[in-house]
């Protein structure tokens, strides 16, 4: 059954199996993108760790790992829950309450988990991928680090000329940071 949407595209109720997986995978990329954005900037800034491209690989790789077993789990959950709606009939009591006739449903969203799960294990070994999403994240990370430390207005964000002002601050402030650091190691 298939519905006309306002712009007079045909949008089935149901989508397909495919785009809701990569619908999952892209989810997935921009909230670890987001979360070794902010771990680089704490170890920058707190850490004072230097930049290391196998480490954050690896890092890459644990947390596209982990969101996978998360739905690994959810998948292994869920057959419980199917394998306890059989012989159930009536209408639910809550909305966790599953019967026979939800079963299909079920299997459905099992058979997506495990797909989501496989997917997001190949985006950690996609050497590509994974060294883009650190790229993007670094720069990211430095564009706000920039902006919050020299300039809190959104004009540094846009401004060609007041963003290289910024770096420089940056850089020097940075220089300073090595110099001391190199005083503190001795």
């Amino acid at each position: 059954m298939a519905t006309v949407g306002r712009g007079g595209g045909v949008f089935s109720h149901r989508s397909r199996t495919a785009d809701i997986v990569e619908d999952a995978a892209l989810l997935a990329t921009a909230a670890v993108r987001i979360a070794v954005k902010n771990l680089l900037i704490v170890r920058a800034l707190r850490d004072r760790a230097d930049f290391d491209e196998r480490w954050w690989r690896s890092a890459v790789e644990r947390e596209f790992e982990l969101l996978a077993a998360e739905n690994e789990a959810d998948a292994t959950r869920l057959e419980g829950v199917r394998a306890a709606a059989k012989g159930k009939i009536g209408r639910a009591l809550h909305p966790a309450d599953f019967r026979a006739r939800d079963r299909p449903v079920l299997k459905r969203r099992i058979r997506i988990l495990r797909r989501i799960a496989t997917r997001l294990r190949e985006i950690a070994v996609d050497e590509d991928a994974v060294l883009a999403l650190v790229g993007q994240a670094r720069q990211t990370a430095l564009d706000e680090i920039t902006t919050a430390r020299h300039d809190p207005s959104p004009r540094a964000t846009t401004d060609p000329g007041e963003r290289a002002a910024g770096l420089a601050f940056l850089a020097d402030d940075l220089a300073a940071l090595a110099a001391g650091r190199s005083i503190d190691d001795e």
